[in-house]
């Protein structure tokens, strides 16, 4: 298999609303949309085929695809969203290739929005849609405390404690005290004993080791050929994707006995995700490795996904994940910068557009247009991933400023 890249994005556009600047998702979409356009240098009937995430919290209506383009009056081939809970999102980027790469498609649209905190009352919510209606639900859980079961097994498995969960939640508001947009910007730089110091949300997850909603983003990215991003400016490569997803619910992934892919251990457990085999799937199709990466925007909900979602991506042995936090290396002058707008932590999750976010941030480093801080020395290549459900589904995209 060629390791060239046969996909780069051309076109990039975001958007972003809050309590004093109200948007709702079809808002930020077109917003997103229009610069995305602008910036690719195209037409909104140069594009054939758009795909999204699924519906927005914010706008549950289906076929929240399809109502997009018919707003945009922009007729495609096809449209369709990509639900393999927020995975879904990081993996249109592979499915927009794959199109590209076979002749079905020059351009394609890759698009997310939400605005939860702005439309939804959050505390009722509750975690239904990620609970069993049968054998979860009727004990009323919270999405953190379906988390924090994964969290104490962990801490089971490999001795971990609070104060290591707080050092990823020091990392990340580094990162997130100085982006324009990051819903936990306001409290500026934190330590380790205001994070210990925060109330229990779930124990062991208090309130700094979790994410909170923040306002609304929109992200629109152009994808076409390698060859046609030769005329663009700032052209982002796609040099690996994969993607897995194993189960739907935590209870069903506690009953799994047995699973295809070798890199997620020995079952059943909750301390190996899906993103172990997207990564090999996108290190196998790319040629790279862990050592060939040189920034990461990845899907930290929780303060203990952050090592496991490490290890998973081959940075660490399982259980020592967070020796990349420790060791300072995911910070401004270390070798991996992390969610360098603060990541799902404290950048917040406006809703299912958070694996959008992770991908502008992306973009935005490699072309050297942050919003917030960038790392010391400008990365060349990205690791993008993305998560969803309890545990279930996991999509990795390698992106490049250069072939």
């Amino acid at each position: 298999m060629s390791t060239a890249p046969g996909a780069a994005i051309v076109g990039m556009g975001d958007a972003y609303a809050s309590l004093d600047n109200r948007k709702d998702p079809l808002q930020l979409a077109v917003e997103a949309t229009t610069a995305a356009l602008a910036d690719a240098g195209i037409r909104k009937d140069q594009v054939d085929a758009v795909f999204t995430g699924r519906s927005p919290w914010a706008d549950k209506r289906s076929q929240w695809s399809n109502i997009f383009i018919s707003h945009m009056q922009m007729p495609v081939t096809l449209t369709s969203e990509l639900t393999m809970h927020g995975a879904g999102l990081t993996a249109t980027i592979a499915v927009a290739s794959q199109m590209i790469a076979v002749g079905a498609a020059e351009y394609v649209l890759c698009l997310q929005s939400d605005a939860t905190q702005l439309f939804v009352d959050a505390v009722a919510m509750g975690a239904e849609a990620d609970a069993d209606p049968q054998f979860e639900v009727p004990y009323g859980p919270t999405i953190p405390a379906l988390y924090a079961q994964a969290a104490r097994r962990y801490f089971h498995e490999f001795g971990l404690t609070e104060e290591d969960l707080a050092d990823v939640a020091v990392a990340n508001q580094r990162w997130g005290a100085h982006h324009p947009y990051a819903a936990k910007r306001k409290h500026g730089e934190i330590d380790r004993a205001k994070v210990l110091a925060s109330p229990y949300v779930a124990t062991p997850l208090r309130r700094w080791m979790c994410s909170t909603w923040g306002g609304g983003t929109g992200g629109a990215l152009i994808v076409t050929s390698a060859e046609k991003a030769r005329e663009a400016q700032n052209p982002v490569y796609v040099l690996g994707c994969g993607s897995a997803t194993t189960h739907e619910y935590l209870g069903d992934r506690m009953n799994m006995r047995h699973c295809r892919y070798p890199g997620l251990g020995e079952f059943p457990n909750l301390t190996h995700t899906a993103t172990a085999e997207a990564a090999r799937q996108a290190y196998a199709m790319s040629g790279l490795g862990p050592s060939d990466i040189d920034m990461m925007q990845i899907s930290v909900n929780f303060a203990h996904m952050g090592p496991i979602v490490m290890e998973d991506l081959g940075f660490a042995k399982k259980g020592h994940g967070i020796d990349v936090y420790r060791e300072g290396r995911t910070g401004i002058d270390g070798d991996l910068p992390t969610d360098t707008n603060g990541g799902w932590l404290s950048f917040g999750q406006p809703g299912i557009s958070c694996n959008m976010d992770s991908l502008v941030e992306a973009v935005r480093q490699l072309r050297g247009q942050a919003l917030g801080l960038a790392p010391a020395r400008r990365p060349r290549t990205a690791l993008v991933q993305g998560a969803g459900g309890m545990l279930a589904a996991g999509s990795v995209a390698l992106l490049s400023s250069s072939t």
